[in-house]
């Protein structure tokens, strides 16, 4: 019965563990993942910030220093006939205040004849456009449509990269059919790249722009690479005065899945908290056990007591069973204690309660409830017969071989008594009196054949 009790005990344990971890790790795992979710999505959210930054910091520069040239187109239109010294104060101050602007030409009939500053820029210096196609292209644009063209970015001849202007000049406002020429303004593109952000971005994230000559997401790509197009995980549209470029990130994914994985605070505090819990719950279930087991148990022996066994009666007696109780009580046990002392006496006690747990069947019951009492409950006893078998037999497990111990051999003997319920008792009290009235008639037996 016993063993059938801690095997329930240990399975149920068993389960219990298992169902903790799995639970604590889908738990800590669940709540990583969240939490990686949410730094990748902080991550993604800032990069966000960042590109819409940066297509703010392009719009405005580029839109704000063309528009700041406007003032010297206007002065040409209403002076055809004003010289390039009339217009190199306004360069002058012009360039002073718009540090993004490489230079200034102004072509009357598509032939450069002004350019500020000239340092670094001779080779724009007379140029007729006619004679380059490409850039005659964007100037007849802003021709024809009459209004500013922006294009680029695009090599210059002049070396390096640029986004143009084109401003053409009509002397009859606002009928704009008089064409005079064209004022071409130059921005230095890789310093418009650096001072809106744009190389800014963390590595491991790709920043590309296309739509040369404002032709938006169905133009070429002008910077990075084409293939952050096809995945990209954000996109922009920067809107220029004559159309728009697109602009688009791709973050890498190994790295986006890296940096949620790399902040592991959940799952080191999770498992941490935890096999805390997990500890705690131990000491308090050990402690609560040794509670169970020390109310129940006898600490010499390691058998129930007699708490434990009147449980286990008022069980069989709620259920209306048959059972029998043995009453075993060691014979002289005191003189064994004052001749050889109480660590004999132990050792004898504890070798009696193991002969006798080895006579026992799976289903009966033992327990010492006194200084050398014993009391063993049998269930499904119903003849006398039987029980008598069962005494002769503990009899002859107990008494049949001396005790020896640390030198000392003495023979074991026990006097027994037997009760039955219902037949000899139908409660407790009065089912432990025939026993005891029982085992102490045998007792005055052993005493008269001692004698």
């Amino acid at each position: 019965m016993k063993s059938l009790r801690r095997a329930g005990a240990d399975l149920l344990f068993g389960v219990f563990v298992v169902v903790y971890i799995s639970t604590a790790f889908y738990l800590v795992e669940y709540l990583q993942k969240s939490y990686s979710r949410d730094v990748v999505a902080e991550r993604t959210y800032s990069l966000t910030q960042q590109l819409a930054l940066v297509r703010s910091r392009l719009e405005a520069m580029v839109t704000s220093e063309i528009f700041r040239t406007t003032g010297i187109v206007s002065y040409i239109a209403v002076a055809p006939n004003s010289s390039a010294q009339q217009w190199l104060p306004m360069a002058e101050q012009l360039l002073a205040n718009a540090p993004h602007i490489r230079n200034i030409a102004v072509a009357p009939n598509n032939v450069v004849s002004f350019v500020y500053p000239q340092a670094g820029n001779e080779q724009a210096f007379g140029l007729d456009y006619r004679q380059y196609p490409n850039q005659l292209r964007t100037v007849e644009v802003a021709r024809q449509t009459k209004q500013i063209f922006v294009a680029g970015p695009l090599a210059l001849v002049q070396g390096g990269m640029g986004v143009i202007a084109r401003m053409p000049i009509f002397t009859d406002p606002p009928q704009n059919s008089q064409y005079w020429g064209v004022a071409s303004v130059v921005l230095d593109w890789e310093q418009l790249l650096e001072d809106s952000g744009a190389l800014a971005f963390p590595a491991g994230v790709q920043l590309a722009i296309r739509g040369v000559d404002g032709t938006g997401d169905l133009g070429p790509v002008f910077y990075g690479k084409l293939d952050t197009f096809r995945t990209p995980l954000l996109t922009e549209n920067i809107s220029m005065i004559s159309g728009r470029w697109t602009i688009a990130i791709k973050a890498d994914e190994s790295q986006l899945v890296a940096l949620g994985t790399k902040y592991q605070l959940v799952r080191l505090f999770g498992y941490s908290l935890s096999v805390l819990i997990f500890i705690s719950i131990m000491v308090v279930l050990n402690a609560y056990r040794n509670a169970q087991r020390y109310s129940y148990q006898d600490v010499l022996t390691k058998l129930g007591n007699r708490r434990f066994i009147t449980q286990v009666l008022k069980k069989l007696i709620s259920r209306r069973s048959r059972f029998a109780i043995i009453n075993i009580d060691l014979n002289q046990f005191k003189m064994v204690n004052d001749s050889f002392g109480h660590p004999v006496g132990d050792a004898l006690l504890v070798e009696v309660a193991h002969r006798l747990e080895s006579s026992l069947r799976s289903y009966d019951a033992l327990a010492r409830v006194g200084g050398d009492e014993f009391l063993l409950v049998l269930p499904r006893i119903t003849r006398q017969q039987d029980l008598q078998a069962i005494v002769d037999k503990i009899r002859e497990q107990v008494c049949g071989t001396p005790f020896e111990h640390q030198g000392v051999t003495l023979v074991v003997s026990l006097s027994i008594g037997v009760a039955i319920y219902p037949d000899d008792g139908e409660d407790l009290e009065e089912l432990f009196h025939r026993a005891d009235s029982a085992m102490y008639q045998d007792k005055h037996r052993h005493h008269r054949r001692t004698a």
